[in-house]
C-alpha cells in the first residue's frame, strides 16, 4: 500500500475508540485502508501484536487479499523504520494472525472444543470430524428426507394429509420435499433453527381472533395504507394540473372526490374492521366533447388507480371472519410441516454426527452452542476466546446473518471491541441468507462518533469516493436520491448516503457523463427483431466506435487510449444472452472474455464424455452414440454414419453398427466393451479417468482452440465424478441417474472453470462487487424482476413465519390465505430493495463513464406509463412498480430536461422537471439497423444513406504476408527436431521435414532378416520402459527379465535375441540407474501433448502456434526439480559422444518444455544416457 492519506472522517475511523464502532463506508471509500491503517495504529501506538486481532472476511480470497496487504504494508514501514524491533517481528507473526472467514473460524474453535459439545443420539463429534461439500452434503440430506417421508405417511392422519394435498395436489410429494429442504435452508440464519420452528409452531396452535393486532394484518393494511396515499397524492396532483375548463368540470370533482376516499382509507390504518368498510371508487365521469389530449391522459391515469385499488382492496373484500376461519383451517397442515421440518432437521444433524460430519452451517451453530448459554449469555470459553483479541474486526458487515452477529457479539465482550465497516447499499447476497436489517438496526440505533460518550455505540460514515470521476457520482447520486428510501431500499439515501467526489487526481475532461440509452424495438411487416441482439450489436458498435476514436482513459498522471480490456457489460444474469454478445463483439473484430461461463454440459469435451458414460451404461441409446462416434474421439463422417444406418433401417443404431465389419468400427466396438467391463468393476471416478486415458481425451480436446480451459473442464468433471463418488455414488447407473435427473430438472451442477483472458470482459453484477473498471456498459435492463419467489403454495418469511394458500377440496378452489399475502408482501419488498442495491452496485463500479442501455419493445407505452408515476423524489410506491432495473432509472430521468424528449417522443406530458439531472445525456433509438457506430444523436437515429464509394483496386494487389507461417506444420513431434521412431508412431499424420527417400527391398526378400539397427534400438528402448531398475546388475538377472517380457508378449522373440543384456546391466549399475531408485516418482515413456510457440520449429515464425508431441523415455523427480532422461543406442566413441548429444539437445530440449508445461514442474537437468560406452552427457 502507498503512504497514507487520511480524510478527517477516515482519521475519525482509524482513531476512534471506546466502545462499538460502526463504520458506514460506501462504495470506493477507502474501507480496507481504513482497516489496515487502524491495525496499525494499534501496532505502533499501544505496542499490540497483529495476532493479538481477529479480522473476519466473507471469502478466502477476501481474507487472503487482505492477509498481503497488511503483509506489504508491514514491509513498507520495516523497510521505513528498520530499527523497530517490534515491527520486524509481526513480519513473523502476520502469516499466523487470524485473518480468516466466519467458516475457518468456527472450524478453528470446533477444532480444539468440539469435545464440549454433548453427543447426538449417541454419535459424539471428534476433532478429526468432515466438512461435507454441497454435493455431498444434499445427497445426505435427500437420503435422510427419503426416510423421514417414509414414515410420515406411515403415520398418516388428517394434518398430514392436508399438508400433503396442500402441496402435492394429490399427485406426488416433491413439492413436499422441495418446501422442507427450502424451509431447512432459510432456517440456518436463525441462531437457534428448532427454537424458530417450535415459535412458528405455537404461532400456527393460537391462530389470531384480531387480524388488526396480528402480524399478517399489519404487513397488509401498512401497504394498502401506503399505496393509497400514493393515488390519493397522485389523483391530487393530477387535479390541480388541469388547466382545460371543460375537463376540470368532467373531472376534477370525481378525482378529488375518490383522493378524499383514499385518504380516509390510509387514516384508518392499524384498525381492520375499519379500512373494510372504507371502498375508494371512481364515480363516471363527465363528458368531454372531441378529442382532447389533458382528457386522455386523465383516463389512462384513471384507469391505472382503477387497477391499482382492485388489487390494494382485495383483502378487505373478504369479511375478516372468513380470513380467520381460512387461517384456522390450515393450521393443522402447517403444524404438520413445522413438525415434519424439525424431525427431518433432528435427524439430519444425527446422520451428520454419526458420519463423524457437518457442514458449513452446523459450523457456525456448533459455535453458538460453544459460546452462549440458553439465555444467550456468553459462556466461559466465550470470555476465554474473548480475551485473546484486542479487537474483532469485522469486514463486508452488511452480508452478516444472525448467527454471524451472535458470534461476532459472544467473543467481542457484548461489542465493545467490535469494529464492524460495510455498506448496507452493496447488501445483495440476501439469498445466500445474509440480513442487511442488521446493519441497518445498527446504522439507525448508534450515534455520531462525534457526540458518542465512553462505552456507547457509535458510527463513522465515509461517503467519499475515490474511485469515480464526478460525471459518474453525479449521475449516480441524482437517481438514487430519488429513489432510493427506507421504503424502498431500506434505507434513506440523503446527504450523508451520497458519494462525495475524492478522487482529485484525475485530469480534468468534459466527455464523461452518464449515458442512458433507450432502445425501442418494434417487428416491422419486413422483419422480425431480435431484442437481445439488437441490444448487442448496439454495444458492440458503441465500443467499436470508442476503440476507434481512441476514448481517452486515466493512466497513472496521464490519459491513454482505451482498449478492449477497459469496458466490463455488466448484467443481472448474463448467462442466456452471453451467446449474443459475444457473437456482436466477434462481428465488430472485439475481443471478449466472458467471466459468466455459458453451459459446462454444452461444452463439446463434456457433452462427448458425457454421451460416452451414457452409452458405457446402456449403448443403445442413439442420439449419445452417434455423439460419440461423430466426435473426435473417433471421427467417424457423416456418410459413414449414413452407411452403418443402412445396413440395417429398423432397430437401435447399436445393431447396426454391430454388422459394420469396418476397422474404425471394430477398434470402437473394441473399445466399447474394454470400457463397459471396467464399469462393472470400477467406482465412477476411476471409470472416467480410465475412459481419459483409452480414449486420449486430456490430448485430443487438449489440442483443439481453448486447450487449456477444455483440459481443465475435464478435470473439473472428474473431481465432481469423484465428489459424487464419496457420496455413494459409486457405480455408473447411480452416477447417470443422478446427473440426468439434474439435468431433465435444470438443476445441472455448477462446475464452471474460468481462464482470464483478455478483451471485453462480459458478468453478472454480483461478480463485479468490489472490482471497478475504466468504462461499465450496463445492460439488459429491461428483464423482469423475477415473480417466482411468491408463487409457491407455501411461503417462508424469517419473521413472519409461513404463509399458505387455502385448499378447499369440497369446492375444488385453491386462493392466498392472509398468511401468504402478507409473506408475499414483504418478501416482494425485501425482494426489490435488494434489487435496487444491486443497481447501486452496478452504477458504482466506474472509473471514467457509465453507459446504461435499456433495449424493450412498446417503448412508448412503457415511458408513458412511468411518466405519469414519476416524480423528484419519485414516491416509494411509485418506484415499486418498477418491473426492472431500467424502470428505476427512466423514472428520475424523465424528470430531467435530458429525458423530458422520451415523453414528448412517447406522446405523455412530462412530469414536473428537476434541475438536478446528474449531468445524464439520454439517446433514443428505435430499430437501430444501422451500424450503432455511427454518430450518436439526441433523436430517433435512423440508417445511412451515403453514397457508395469508389472503386479501390487495392485490395486486387494485396499480398499475403505470412507465407512462412503458411507453409509451417501444425503438428511436429519431438523427433523431427531430433530422436527416434516411437515419437513418430503417436505424430497422427504430423508432416515431417524432406529428407532423401530410400528404397528397400522387403523383409521376405531380403538375404538376412535380422533385426536392423534401428529396430534393435527399439527392443532396448521396450526392455527399459518396463524392466524393474531394481533387477540385480548382471547379463543373467537382465537376461531373465527379458525373456519374462517376451512370455508377456511385451517383446517378440526376435526383439528379445536382440538385446545385449550385458549392456542393460552396466547401465542398471550405473549411478544414473542409482538415482533413478532413489526417486521419489519416476515416469517412463511418457507421452505428451501441448501447444507451443512455432519459434522452437522456425524461429522466423515466432507468435505462431503448433503442436508439439513426443514421448519421454524417462523422466525422475529430485528436491532440485525434474531430470529428463534420452536413452540412445547410438554406436558411438568417447571422443564422439560429446558432438552427438549437441544433435539431440533440441529434442531434450522439447522434451524439458513439455513437462515442465505439463507436470508444472521445473526441469533442472537434460541427461543424455549412451549405452555403447555407459556413460551419461549433461546438456
Amino acid at each position: 500500500m502507498a503512504k497514507i492519506e487520511l480524510t478527517p472522517d477516515q482519521r475519525k475511523a482509524v482513531e476512534d475508540r471506546g466502545g462499538s464502532l460502526l463504520v458506514s463506508a460506501a462504495a470506493g471509500s477507502g474501507k480496507t485502508k481504513v482497516l489496515v491503517e487502524r491495525l496499525f495504529r494499534y501496532i505502533l501506538e499501544e505496542q499490540c501484536a497483529v495476532d493479538d486481532f481477529l479480522i473476519i472476511t466473507y471469502t478466502k480470497a477476501a481474507a487472503a487479499e487482505l492477509r498481503g496487504k497488511i503483509a506489504a504494508e508491514l514491509s513498507r514501514r520495516v523497510a521505513e523504520q528498520p530499527d523497530n524491533a517490534h515491527l520486524r517481528r509481526q513480519l513473523f507473526r502476520v502469516y499466523q494472525a487470524d485473518i480468516k472467514t466466519v467458516d475457518a473460524f468456527c472450524a478453528a474453535l470446533l477444532r480444539e472444543n468440539v469435545y464440549r459439545l454433548p453427543p447426538i443420539d449417541g454419535h459424539a463429534l471428534t476433532p478429526d470430524f468432515r466438512v461435507l461439500d454441497e454435493q455431498e452434503a444434499d445427497m445426505v440430506k435427500q437420503r435422510v428426507l427419503e426416510r423421514a417421508l417414509e414414515d410420515f405417511y406411515a403415520g398418516m392422519d388428517q394434518r398430514r394429509r392436508q399438508l400433503a394435498e396442500t402441496l402435492g395436489a394429490g399427485r406426488d410429494d416433491r413439492a413436499l420435499e422441495t418446501l422442507v429442504l427450502e424451509l431447512h435452508r432459510k432456517l440456518q440464519s436463525h441462531p437457534y433453527p428448532l427454537q424458530w420452528l417450535e415459535q412458528v409452531r405455537r404461532d400456527w396452535e393460537s391462530p389470531p381472533d384480531d387480524l388488526g393486532q396480528s402480524p399478517y394484518g399489519q404487513v397488509i393494511m401498512a401497504d394498502a395504507a401506503a399505496k393509497a396515499d400514493f393515488w390519493a397524492g397522485l389523483l391530487e396532483q393530477e387535479t390541480d394540473a388541469i388547466t382545460d375548463e371543460a375537463v376540470a368540470a368532467a373531472y376534477a370533482d370525481r378525482l378529488t372526490e375518490t383522493a378524499t376516499q383514499l385518504r380516509a382509507l390510509s387514516a384508518a390504518r392499524g384498525d381492520w374492521e375499519a379500512m373494510a368498510a372504507i371502498h375508494p371508487a371512481f364515480r363516471r365521469m363527465g363528458a368531454v366533447k372531441g378529442e382532447n389530449a389533458e382528457k386522455e391522459h386523465l383516463q389512462a391515469v384513471v384507469k391505472r388507480c382503477k387497477d391499482a385499488l382492485k388489487k390494494l382492496s382485495a383483502p378487505f373484500d373478504t369479511a375478516q371472519a372468513e380470513h380467520l376461519e381460512d387461517l384456522a383451517a390450515m393450521a393443522p397442515a402447517m403444524l404438520a410441516l413445522a413438525d415434519l421440518t424439525a424431525d427431518f432437521t433432528r435427524r439430519y444433524q444425527s446422520e451428520k454426527a454419526r458420519r463423524n460430519a457437518m457442514d458449513f452451517s452446523d459450523q457456525e451453530h456448533y459455535a453458538i452452542e460453544l459460546l452462549l448459554t440458553d439465555d444467550g449469555q456468553p459462556t466461559d470459553l466465550a470470555r476465554q476466546v474473548a480475551g485473546r483479541y484486542r479487537e474483532i474486526m469485522v469486514d463486508e458487515y452488511q452480508d452478516a446473518n444472525d448467527v454471524q452477529n451472535c458470534i461476532f457479539t459472544a467473543v467481542s465482550r457484548q461489542e465493545q471491541n467490535l469494529f464492524t465497516v460495510g455498506d448496507v447499499k452493496q447488501s445483495i447476497y440476501r439469498f445466500r441468507l445474509a440480513d442487511p436489517t442488521i446493519f441497518l438496526r445498527k446504522y439507525n440505533a448508534y450515534v455520531s462518533a462525534d457526540d458518542a460518550e465512553e462505552g456507547q455505540p457509535r458510527k463513522v460514515l465515509l461517503s467519499q469516493n475515490f474511485r469515480s470521476r464526478p460525471s459518474v457520482l453525479d449521475g449516480c447520486n441524482a437517481v438514487f436520491r430519488s429513489i432510493m428510501s427506507r421504503r424502498m431500499g431500506e434505507i434513506d439515501y440523503g446527504p450523508a448516503e451520497q458519494l462525495n467526489f475524492g478522487a482529485t487526481y484525475y485530469p480534468p475532461r468534459g466527455d464523461t457523463a452518464a449515458e442512458f440509452h433507450l432502445i425501442d424495438v418494434a417487428d416491422t411487416e419486413d422483419e422480425h427483431f431480435d431484442r437481445t441482439a439488437v441490444e448487442a450489436r448496439f454495444v458492440a458498435g458503441r465500443i467499436r466506435r470508442m476503440l476507434d476514436e481512441g476514448y481517452a482513459v486515466s493512466d497513472g498522471d496521464g490519459l491513454r487510449p482505451c482498449t478492449p480490456e477497459d469496458f466490463v457489460i455488466l448484467m443481472r444474469s448474463p448467462r442466456s444472452r452471453l451467446k449474443a454478445f459475444t457473437a456482436a463483439l466477434a462481428e465488430k473484430n472485439i475481443p471478449c472474455a466472458a467471466d459468466e461461463s455459458s453451459d459446462f454440459f454444452a461444452a463439446v469435451e463434456i457433452a462427448v464424455v458425457w454421451s460416452l458414460l451414457q452409452v458405457i451404461d446402456n449403448p443403445r441409446q442413439d442420439v449419445p452414440l452417434i455423439s460419440v462416434l461423430r466426435s473426435p474421439l473417433f471421427g467417424f463422417s457423416p456418410d459413414h454414419l449414413a452407411a452403418i444406418r443402412a445396413l440395417q433401417k429398423d432397430g437401435d443404431y447399436y445393431d447396426a453398427l454391430l454388422l459394420d465389419e469396418g476397422e474404425d468400427t471394430q477398434d470402437f466396438l473394441r473399445t466399447l466393451d474394454s470400457l463397459r467391463a471396467a464399469a462393472r468393476d470400477e467406482t465412477v471416478d476411476d471409470l472416467l479417468w480410465h475412459i481419459y486415458d483409452a480414449c486420449r481425451c486430456l490430448a485430443v480436446f487438449g489440442a483443439m482452440p481453448g486447450g487449456r480451459a477444455r483440459r481443465d473442464n475435464l478435470v473439473a468433471f472428474y473431481t465432481y465424478a469423484r465428489q459424487l463418488s464419496a457420496a455413494g455414488k459409486k457405480s455408473l447407473f447411480d452416477f447417470v441417474s443422478h446427473l440426468r435427473t439434474l439435468l431433465e430438472n435444470g438443476d445441472a451442477p455448477d462446475l464452471s472453470t474460468r481462464q482470464s483472458a483478455g478483451g471485453v470482459r462480459i458478468m453478472s453484477i454480483h461478480k463485479s462487487k468490489g472490482l471497478e473498471f475504466p468504462i461499465v456498459f450496463l445492460c439488459d435492463l429491461s428483464k423482469r424482476f423475477d415473480p417466482r419467489d411468491v408463487q409457491e403454495p407455501v411461503l417462508v418469511h424469517p419473521e413472519l413465519g409461513l404463509g399458505t394458500d387455502r385448499v378447499d377440496w369440497e369446492r375444488r378452489i385453491r386462493y392466498d390465505t392472509v398468511s401468504k399475502t402478507a409473506v408475499a408482501l414483504q418478501l416482494q419488498r425485501e425482494s426489490k430493495s435488494e434489487e435496487m442495491r444491486i443497481l447501486y452496485v452496478a452504477m458504482t463500479r466506474p472509473q471514467e463513464k457509465l453507459i446504461a442501455v435499456d433495449c424493450l419493445r412498446n417503448g412508448r407505452k412503457r415511458v408513458a406509463d412511468l411518466a405519469a408515476i414519476a416524480g423528484v423524489p419519485t414516491p416509494p410506491e411509485a418506484v415499486a412498480s418498477g418491473r426492472c432495473l431500467g424502470d428505476w432509472l427512466l423514472l428520475p430521468l424523465l424528470c430531467t430536461a435530458p429525458g423530458a424528449k422520451l415523453c414528448q417522443w412517447a406522446g405523455a406530458p412530462a412530469p414536473a422537471l428537476t434541475a438536478e439531472d446528474g449531468g445524464w445525456q439520454v439517446y433514443l433509438w428505435e430499430n437501430p439497423t444501422a451500424d450503432a457506430s455511427a454518430p450518436v444523436g439526441d433523436g430517433v437515429v435512423l440508417p445511412d444513406s451515403a453514397s457508395a464509394p469508389p472503386f479501390d483496386s487495392a485490395p486486387l494487389e494485396w499480398a499475403y504476408g505470412h507465407t512462412r507461417a503458411a507453409v509451417t506444420p501444425g503438428k511436429v513431434t519431438a523427433t523431427q527436431l531430433k530422436g527416434r521412431a516411437i515419437d513418430e508412431e503417436i505424430a497422427q499424420g504430423a508432416p515431417t521435414r524432406r529428407r532423401a527417400v530410400l528404397f528397400e527391398k522387403p523383409k521376405f526378400l531380403r538375404e538376412s532378416t535380422a533385426l536392423t539397427a534401428a529396430e534393435r534400438g527399439t527392443a532396448v528402448h521396450a526392455v527399459m520402459q518396463y524392466i524393474s531398475f531394481r533387477t540385480p546388475p548382471t547379463a543373467e538377472a537382465v537376461a531373465h527379465e527379458v525373456e519374462a517380457l517376451a512370455q508377456r508378449r511385451l517383446l517378440t522373440s526376435q526383439q528379445a535375441a536382440a538385446v545385449d543384456c550385458a549392456m542393460v546391466a552396466r547401465f542398471l549399475a550405473s549411478p544414473l540407474a542409482e538415482r533413478i531408485r532413489r526417486a521419489g516418482h519416476v515416469w517412463r515413456e511418457y507421452r505428451f501433448t501441448l501447444l507451443t510457440d512455432a519459434a522452437l520449429y522456425d524461429p522466423q515464425v515466432a507468435g505462431e502456434e503448433l503442436m508439439l508431441q513426443g514421448v519421454v523415455d524417462c523422466a525422475f523427480e529430485t528436491p532440485e526439480g525434474l531430470v529428463v532422461v534420452d536413452f540412445k543406442t547410438d554406436r558411438v566413441t568417447a571422443e564422439q559422444q560429446a558432438q552427438r548429444a549437441e544433435g539431440y539437445r533440441p529434442q531434450l530440449e522439447a522434451y524439458a518444455l513439455a513437462l515442465g508445461q505439463v507436470l508444472e514442474k521445473e526441469v533442472s537437468e537434460k541427461l543424455l544416457y549412451f549405452f555403447h560406452t555407459n556413460s551419461t552427457v549433461k546438456l
